[in-house]
């Protein structure tokens, strides 16, 4: 395989969008000619899913055929460019099967584990970022106390910024250890280090 596929993962405001993002920039300015590079957001990654969620008609076969699309997307990118000398295929997915074993909640471990062995055929890699309480507070709490996600979405979570806050403590304790579960290779970024120092660093993991 020819592919350079990254997943990052953590709970919410960590900052996995915000790194994401940085890395999609960084590529684009150090590469004169973009040949193939997909960026999954959540509205591919979880979108798909969240009407049903929302509704409480969501099922485990569902959620696994939503993932078996994806898989089956990312295997044929990377297979497709076999025959190529110069060309590689790049992928960043903003969260996959880690996080949806938790939210929405409806597939486990047990059903996602195979998943996990095919993306580490084609050479998936996977980013987990960690933040302390605090960090979660201040950067994924308090900026939202007025948005749509708290004044809404989040409330599924808890019935205060208190509640809500200790959710996403406690889900990060819960995708860290399906991240050690994981067979992919895996770098752990601290959300408290120094911004560019973690893009940097998960540039040169993404390009190994």
């Amino acid at each position: 395989m020819k592919s350079r596929i990254l997943i990052i993962e953590g709970t919410s405001g960590v900052g996995k969008s915000h790194l994401a993002d940085a890395l999609v920039r960084k590529y684009i300015d150090e590469n004169k000619k973009i040949r193939s590079l997909l960026y999954l957001t959540q509205a591919h990654i979880y979108g798909p899913l969240a009407v049903d969620e929302d509704k409480g008609t969501l099922t485990k076969e569902m959620n696994t055929k939503h993932l078996d699309r994806i898989q089956a997307a990312l295997e044929w990118l990377a297979s497709s460019l076999g025959s190529e000398h110069n060309v590689e295929f790049y992928c960043l997915a903003d969260t996959l099967h880690i996080t949806q074993c938790v939210r929405p909640g409806i597939i486990e471990w047990k059903d996602i584990a195979p998943y996990d062995t095919k993306l580490k055929q084609i050479e998936c890699k996977l980013i987990f970022i960690k933040a302390k309480p605090a960090t979660i507070w201040d950067r994924g709490i308090v900026p939202r106390l007025k948005d749509q996600f708290m004044l809404e979405y989040a409330r599924k979570f808890g019935r205060n910024p208190g509640e809500i806050h200790q959710y996403f403590v406690d889900e990060q304790q819960k995708l860290e250890m399906l991240a050690t579960n994981s067979s992919l290779e895996r770098l752990v970024l601290n959300a408290e280090t120094d911004f560019k120092s973690n893009v940097d660093e998960a540039y040169r993991f993404w390009h190994q």
